[in-house]
């Protein structure tokens, strides 16, 4: 038995460090590694069984090419030397008929190290294929806060320890932030008092000491009605105000301005429930605000961690007091992606896609998408509007290559289908975006059969195409070495020693993180001098595209949000769970009309499309609320319909993000 140590790939803000044991070459179990001080020895039920997956007989392990219909998953094994030649062929005739803007990379966090995450972006820079915006995540979180808050480092987890308030607002930390718990667990140990700001009842908000429930898309609202309470309670922080920020004038005048019941009206709460949280945090000096990136995801999420932050800002939480702040994604090592996607090597600009709207690009862009990459990325499950983005994949001359581990749903429609390594088989560099850690791992395996990495296939795509540039002559490590030039908060003597595995790499970002007084040159703005009508100055209540569309209220009365389940992470782990359609959460007061029992097939639809589910009838969501938890994969059981049938590809008020948690639908009983 031998024991190694890498990085957990996941999307997910933490960056696990992983102890794997092997036998005879076999992983045979992984841990959480007890020497790095936020993994703390224990990883998530997901991860936990992550070898089988990476040890798996359903591998793609060989090139295989399509021999079917599309969609139906046929494929026959190739040797590499055709699979190339097939590849090459196709990529230089299309670029030769109808311009490198024919071909669209599709990528996104299959694998966050950033070797393999970038790998693509050199070649498809020097094609001169259209560019994608990396967008379907957090960058309406993103946008929203940073346009308060700067580029700074947000607050470091551990000052929850201190805390004697800490608030889970928008996030499942047990799903998805485990290892924030423990934290949360050690200060309510000491006396803190733990509460979540959610939609349904959660598995966190069933941890909690208490929960508001709020109304879908009324977290601006909550946040400015709290400032408004607090404000003319004189409650708020007015030394961190004067000292430390600008602009809070605008913002106070509005908030003062503006009628509480009606802020307490759109967040579907009691006034007394409001009025008890806001005594709450006036009670609380040392207050730590964990903020997630799913109460982003609607067409006015930008907005939400505006006033998130900005009610933060107001209370004090970034002086960098004791058990005080607030954190949405750390921000520990920020990067230079001029330098990380090698933006210098595109001849000239091309056009933009938003991976948001990929049904559309591949069935309305003119001139159109004539061929598709997709890696690290199953975009028939993961994408808004999957029915679209099937018609799309449908298309007989779209050429679709998928470089994955495992047959998913977009595999089966893909032309020629390329065996990728997993991150046990990588070398990469991995940073948290919940702590302020980052590290450096190497292959705990060989590859698997014939499995290339990332970067490997397209180092050696980019020279069977003829393209000289130095960088494909880089191997990882060199990679690596020009990456770290371009990394701020780490430590000068890496640069100078290198960064090798095994070393836990803690980002000097941390000492200042989360304090205005150590920002040189920064203060927090309250009001932004740079706004449009879209995007005002300070954060205000402006109404959500589709939930508050009356119109399609009428039609289809229930809101619908889709968040992780303990299960999967996005579409991963989906292998699992192949037979299953998952469950809808739908109230008892709703559940009763439409004779629906628990444990029913329901059919959940749109005008967009449909996705089958077991009902669970349960008082952990809201009456005209549905929760559907999971990606789970288009199968047989759900009619090859995935939830994302329903969502819908409206981005974001900032950040073009996607709007997972704003779609208006009708439920029904299966068969009726």
């Amino acid at each position: 038995m031998i024991k190694k140590k890498t990085i957990c790939p996941l999307d997910c803000p933490d960056a696990c460090s992983i102890v794997a044991t092997l036998d005879n070459g076999v992983i045979t179990k992984l841990d959480g590694d007890p020497d790095h001080p936020f993994t703390q020895g224990f990883l998530c039920k997901k991860v936990r069984s992550y070898h089988h997956r990476v040890q798996s007989n359903d591998r793609v392990l060989f090139p295989q090419k399509r021999v079917g219909s599309k969609g139906e998953g046929k494929f026959e094994r190739i040797s590499w030397d055709e699979a190339w030649s097939i590849l090459v062929g196709r990529l230089k005739a299309n670029r030769d008929e109808h311009g490198g803007e024919s071909l669209l990379p599709y990528s996104y966090a299959g694998n966050m190290g950033k070797v393999n995450f970038h790998a693509g972006d050199p070649f498809f820079n020097q094609y001169g294929a259209s560019f994608l915006k990396r967008t379907i995540c957090s960058t309406a979180a993103k946008a929203g806060w940073t346009l308060h808050y700067g580029e700074n480092p947000s607050s470091p987890p551990e000052k929850a320890l201190d805390a004697q308030l800490i608030i889970a607002w928008g996030i499942n930390a047990k799903v998805t932030n485990i290892h924030f718990m423990p934290f949360v667990v050690k200060a309510r140990r000491a006396g803190a008092r733990f509460v979540v700001i959610d939609p349904y009842q959660n598995l966190t908000a069933q941890a909690a000491d208490d929960h508001y429930r709020i109304k879908p898309g009324g977290d601006t609202a909550l946040a400015l009605a709290l400032l408004k309470i607090l404000l003319e309670k004189n409650q708020l922080d007015q030394n961190f105000i004067k000292e430390y920020s600008e602009g809070f004038e605008e913002l106070g005048h509005y908030v003062d301005s503006t009628d509480l019941k009606t802020l307490i009206t759109k967040t579907g709460l009691a006034t007394a429930r409001v009025e008890e949280l806001a005594a709450l945090l006036a009670s609380n000096s040392k207050t730590f605000i964990r903020a997630g990136i799913g109460l982003s995801r609607n067409t006015q999420g930008a907005m939400s961690c505006r006033a998130i932050v900005c009610l933060a800002a107001a209370l004090g939480l970034f002086d960098g007091h004791t058990g005080r702040g607030a954190l949405l994604s750390s921000n520990s090592f920020s990067l230079d992606n001029s330098v990380f996607s090698f933006t210098p090597l595109a001849n000239k600009s091309t056009r933009s896609v938003n991976m948001v709207r990929l049904g559309e690009a591949l069935t309305r862009m003119n001139p159109p998408i004539k061929s598709l990459f997709v890696y690290s990325s199953n975009p028939l499950s993961v994408a808004p509007d999957s029915s679209q983005v099937r018609r799309g994949l449908e298309r007989e001359d779209l050429f679709t290559v998928v470089h994955e581990q495992l047959p998913t749903p977009t595999t089966r429609y893909a032309d020629l289908l390329l065996p990728a390594t997993t991150s046990f088989e990588n070398d990469d560099l991995y940073m948290g975006y919940g702590h302020f850690y980052m590290g450096r791992t190497e292959p705990v395996i060989s590859p698997r059969g014939e499995a290339i990495s990332n970067f490997d296939l397209f180092q050696t795509l980019a020279k069977k195409m003829g393209f000289d540039a130095a960088a494909f002559e880089d191997t990882v490590s060199d990679r690596i070495d020009l990456y770290s030039t371009a990394i701020s908060g780490l430590p000068k003597k890496y640069l100078k020693e290198g960064i090798h595995a095994q070393d836990i790499i803690l980002s000097d970002l941390q000492q200042i993180a989360g304090d205005f007084s150590r920002f040189k040159g920064s203060k927090f703005r309250f009001t932004v001098r740079s706004s449009t009508p879209e995007s005002p100055g300070f954060p205000h209540v402006i109404p959500n595209d589709e939930f508050d569309n009356a119109a399609s209220s009428d039609v289809y009365p229930f809101e619908l949000i889709t968040p992780p389940n303990n299960d999967l992470l996005n579409s991963t782990f989906g292998e699992h769970y192949t037979n299953q359609v998952g469950e809808v959460l739908i109230h008892p007061e709703d559940a009763g009309p439409r004779n629906i029992d628990d444990g029913d097939l329901v059919r959940i639809y749109n005008g967009r499309g449909s996705n089958i589910r077991s009902a669970k009838i349960t008082n952990r969501t809201q009456p005209l609320l549905l929760v559907a938890e999971g990606i789970y994969w288009q199968n047989d059981a759900s009619n090859q319909s995935g939830i994302n049938c329903l969502t819908s590809q409206a981005i974001t008020d900032l950040g073009e993000g996607g709007t997972f948690h704003e779609s208006r639908v009708e439920i029904c009983k299966l068969g009726h």
